[in-house]
């Protein structure tokens, strides 16, 4: 599959956007953040990108860090989550409207694919989620707040609890900001980047 020109052009600056401003602030939120130095996980807003597939879409992970001074500057996480998505949207990618090919009886096919159903970001807020974590067999539920998604960075926004030993954690809204890539091989066994910035620390 091909991504559209238009699409390709949007998305092409990410890698340098992102070195040059993603992060301007990065030790004013590391200062700001509750424990400093102690874990810390983070609720990531994500993109899934192949670009040989044609594939891009958006994805939810949980991100754990052992030390909190090691996430702000695009660090990779200690552990992360399995991948999750919004089913009931389907506004957050570019599959719709790709033709695929196929050989059938020595004939190749061209099928048109009109609604390919590929989610969106998990909603956080006002909805509680079991995020597991496939490395070491951990679930995490959480509880961020209704609203929260209107927030000022810093700002409380609800809770997860790791059921492993029950531990409570407090959120807190994040800025958005860049938070780590990382490349194949990935966890899921595919070639898709996975790309994402903090809407959540928990501390």
């Amino acid at each position: 599959m091909k991504l559209s020109t238009l699409y390709i052009a949007s998305l092409a600056f990410l890698p340098s956007l992102i070195s040059a401003v993603a992060i301007p602030d990065a030790d004013n939120h590391k200062a700001t953040l509750g424990k400093r130095g102690g874990e810390i996980n983070y609720l990531a807003d994500c993109y899934r990108q192949d670009w040989d597939e044609g594939v891009n879409y958006h994805a939810s992970y949980m991100a754990w860090y052992s030390n909190s001074d090691n996430s702000v500057h695009g660090e990779q996480p200690k552990s992360l989550s399995s991948e999750y998505r919004n089913w009931a949207s389907n506004g957050g990618g570019h599959l719709l409207g790709q033709t695929h090919s196929y050989v059938h009886m020595e004939l190749e096919i061209s099928l048109f694919v009109s609604d390919v159903v590929i989610g969106d970001w998990l909603t956080w807020e006002g909805q509680n989620h079991s995020i597991y974590f496939p490395g070491s067999g951990v679930t995490v539920n959480t509880n961020i707040n209704s609203g929260a998604g209107g927030l000022s960075t810093g700002q409380a926004a609800g809770t997860v609890q790791r059921t492993s030993d029950w531990k409570t954690f407090q959120c807190y809204k994040d800025n958005g900001r860049y938070l780590f890539e990382k490349r194949p091989p990935v966890p899921d066994g595919t070639n898709r980047l996975i790309l994402c910035y903090a809407k959540y620390y928990c501390v």
